[in-house]
């Protein structure tokens, strides 16, 4: 059964309303349930999701695979880390597996953003057409970024996603990775730049504007 998940806006590159600062938790007086765990870090773990494949639906099996993985493994966690770390870590590797493995569903599917340009579209108002046209060119401009970075290759898209889209520092995403900070310098200037090529090569007219 389908877990319900919070409507939400997917115009934005960040969540700033998330704090992805990641501190070892301190002890704990009892553990968490999982309906706790699922409530804090459900809005976190499917924005990853969506950042990591540019695809609400996609993100949606992403967030319900990494928390029955959560509910597998809570009771055996051993709190070396904070559960943040640990539930990024998870999302992280469910992303990747995601775009790897045959479980992901490879039938090419209308973006979510395809949809939301259109709904756009088709709302405007006469009276409002020049708001609302640089409203949709806003909105088509985030989808295309979205889609580049979701064509990124795996091991690139990850660390992308965690310094530019999450803000995390180079410590914190050497916490969840465990890589170097030479490695994840070396992969992120490579992300930037195959993501570059990407959006000269489909969307030139995109960082002609920018």
């Amino acid at each position: 059964m389908r877990l319900a998940f919070m409507s939400r806006q997917i115009d934005s590159l960040n969540t700033s309303a998330f704090d992805s600062q990641i501190q070892p938790s301190a002890p704990l007086a009892r553990e968490p349930s999982f309906e706790e765990v699922f409530v804090e870090y459900q809005p976190l773990v499917y924005g990853v999701g969506l950042k990591f494949t540019g695809n609400p639906e996609d993100a949606e099996d992403i967030a319900q695979e990494v928390f029955t993985k959560v509910w597998r493994k809570l009771r055996s966690f051993n709190y070396n880390s904070s559960i943040k770390t640990w539930i990024y870590r998870i999302a992280l590797n469910t992303c990747i597996d995601y775009s790897r493995n045959s479980w992901r569903k490879l039938a090419h599917r209308r973006s979510g953003f395809d949809v939301i340009i259109e709904e756009r579209e088709d709302e405007r108002l006469t009276t409002d057409e020049e708001n609302a046209e640089r409203k949709l060119l806003s909105v088509e401009k985030a989808a295309q970024v979205r889609k580049a970075i979701a064509s990124l290759k795996p091991h690139l898209k990850s660390v992308l996603v965690l310094k530019d889209l999450e803000e995390m520092s180079y410590q914190e995403i050497s916490s969840i990775l465990g890589l170097s900070l030479g490695t994840i310098s070396s992969r992120l200037n490579r992300a930037r730049k195959a993501l570059q090529e990407i959006l000269e090569s489909s969307w030139p007219a995109l960082l002609e504007e920018s």
